[in-house]
């Protein structure tokens, strides 16, 4: 984009006062909010140093950093929240030394030993947020634990990370907070941008109010586009902007030059509903008159929506289409495996973002890794996974023992299993432990010698170490319960045949070097792909109840469907899973 139409060149020049860019999809706010940095500098003659820009991701925020390099613009403040709270917070003399996630996870254990740590740690990092202490009223957020349970995780975990002098991301912000409230005016910039302000929360936006004391804020938002309220993020800084800024100016950049007419056309008829009440709603126009494909199919389950997005995916590849060109959206990670596995079995590359997949899942990996034990039993890095997996009877198995065992493994020359069932372990309890683990590996070892088929291999080894009973105490949503029971039936489903070094080998096929291919298809969540776009677009799992979520609120997943309707170039598949899906019915219900 080099010719700018008149909305985006009335943000580039803005100049002095508080500014609020409602950025709609495909609208090039990137490119505004680059362009309006030279403004500052070129134009204005605004020193480099006194302009602070903050990204919502670290890789937005380093992708920003080079594009400014190579403008010559390399002295311009360029950030997350967290890394620029972190800067200040270094200059105060706070030595950062953040907590790990196993650190996190034993302080929370040495309460409650069954402790649900996602929903707790989840809970706390939600009221930090809110900017509520332990001592505060909370604010709602959905928990299986009540209120006075979760007020004595939070204060232990915070006692605990106090003594040893641990931090948090979210004590970034927090204590950033703090110390600009008792150095006022000591950090400063004269102009902050803000990109993604739809998703800043309630600690940010004061952290907003006390940088910039010259009132000089631009943040582009898109509120059609907030999807991290479960993070405390909230659409309330952006739609009322002008009750936390002095007289604001709205620009509306409302022309769409990423979608073609009909798939603008329809996403603006879906979530117009939503912002009924919201003065600045502004329709995106198309920039692209022509229409492209949108289509919906409705199927009774995932393994036959898998095969024919597969066929379909195939279909373009043979038209000529890149694979890059190609993203399979899902609001749950689960509804991906029937996808994943059509690929795999069709060898078209493909690549799942943050080292997600069917695969990865913590009960799938741990099931691969049994099997890749009992194949080999010098697979280190399976036995690893499966003593992390903590399935019983290794369940309150100490950390200290895979230490003992690495250690043996080293001086010995032995594999870490042999190591694990061969050293000498003084508590009685773990001992047994590892004695009853040993039995039940050799028992499944002559099950593999008298070739029991895969699937009866996968059975045996959920029912020997309570596989399916570990999720049931780790998780407390039941949806997630059932999906991650259902991940372990949609796993035998993938075996094709009774040979086991062929199914392991067929598994672990889409290699490192295949998934960091360019030319690829990319699988994703609707969450990760917000930013991203495609010339096709399957959007899949929609199904009342998963998609839209019960469990969440209906404005937002109606911005998440939006966020992903919205990523199509020129095709858009949508995918339902049975006859009744109210998000279809309201996307389609303007055709």
């Amino acid at each position: 984009m080099t010719n700018f139409n008149d909305q985006q060149l009335e943000a580039i020049k803005f100049y002095r006062g508080a500014c609020g860019v409602v950025a709609g999809a495909g609208s090039g706010k990137s490119t505004v909010l680059i362009n309006r940095i030279k403004s500052l500098v070129e134009t204005h003659n605004e020193p480099q140093k006194s302009i602070l820009a903050i990204s919502f991701t670290r890789k937005t925020a380093d992708e920003l950093q080079k594009k400014l390099s190579k403008m010559g613009l390399s002295d311009v403040n360029v950030g997350t929240f967290h890394s620029v709270c972190g800067r200040i917070l270094v200059q105060e003399g706070y030595n950062l030394k953040l907590i790990q996630t196993w650190q996190a996870d034993n302080y929370l254990k040495a309460i409650d030993k069954n402790v649900n740590v996602d929903d707790v740690k989840s809970y706390i990092s939600y009221q930090k947020n809110c900017k509520r202490s332990y001592d505060d009223a909370f604010v709602y957020k959905e928990s299986t634990y009540d209120e006075n349970t979760l007020r004595q995780f939070y204060k232990e975990y915070e006692t605990r990370k106090k003594k040893v002098e641990l931090y948090d991301f979210d004590d970034y912000l927090t204590l950033c907070l703090e110390v600009l409230e008792q150095n006022k005016g000591k950090y400063t910039y004269e102009f902050i941008l803000v990109d993604e302000h739809q998703d800043s929360n309630k600690v940010q936006n004061m952290i907003l109010q006390k940088l910039c004391q010259s009132g000089n804020i631009f943040c582009l938002f898109d509120p059609r586009q907030a999807i991290y309220s479960w993070r405390a993020g909230d659409i309330e800084y952006c739609i009322n902007f002008n009750k936390y800024w002095d007289n604001p100016t709205i620009i509306n950049l409302y022309k769409n030059y990423r979608s073609t007419f009909n798939i603008v056309d329809n996403a603006n008829k879906f979530i117009k509903p939503y912002f009924s009440n919201y003065e600045h709603y502004v329709d995106s126009e198309a920039n692209n008159k022509n229409n492209g494909e949108i289509e919906i199919k409705k199927y009774l389950d995932r393994e036959v929506e898998g095969v024919e997005i597969v066929d379909k995916i195939q279909e373009l590849i043979n038209n000529g289409e890149k694979l890059s060109e190609i993203a399979v959206l899902y609001r749950m990670n689960l509804h991906s495996s029937f996808v994943e596995n059509e690929l795999k079995r069709r060898n078209i590359d493909y690549e799942i973002t943050n080292d997600g997949g069917f695969f990865k899942l913590k009960e799938v990996e741990a099931i691969l890794s049994y099997l890749r034990l009992l194949l080999n039993p010098h697979d280190d890095q399976a036995f690893e996974t499966i003593f992390r997996a903590r399935n019983y009877p290794l369940k309150f198995m100490k950390n200290d023992v895979m230490d003992k065992a690495r250690q043996y493994s080293g001086l010995h020359d032995v594999s870490m299993y042999e190591a694990f069932v061969s050293m000498n372990v003084y508590d009685a309890k773990q001992s047994k432990s590892i004695k009853e683990f040993e039995s039940y590996i050799n028992k499944l070892r002559l099950q593999v010698d008298k070739n029991a088929s895969v699937v009866t291999l996968i059975g045996n080894i959920v029912k020997s170490f309570n596989v399916d009973t570990g999720i049931k105490q780790n998780y407390s949503n039941i949806d997630e319960i059932n999906d991650r029971l259902n991940s372990i039936e949609v796993l035998k489903t993938f075996v094709k045949g009774n040979d086991l070094e062929q199914f392991i080998n067929y598994v672990y096929s889409n290699n490192t070097k295949k998934k960091s291919k360019k030319n690829s298809v990319k699988l994703m969540s609707v969450h990760s792909s917000k930013g991203l776009e495609w010339n096709n677009v399957f959007v899949i799992g929609i199904e009342d109840g998963k998609f839209p979520h019960d469990k969440s609120d209906i404005a937002e997943e109606a911005r998440l469907f939006y966020v992903a309707v919205t990523r199509s170039k020129e095709n858009l598949y949508l995918s339902q899973i049975g006859n009744e899906s109210k998000f279809v019915n309201d996307y389609f219900g303007g055709i």
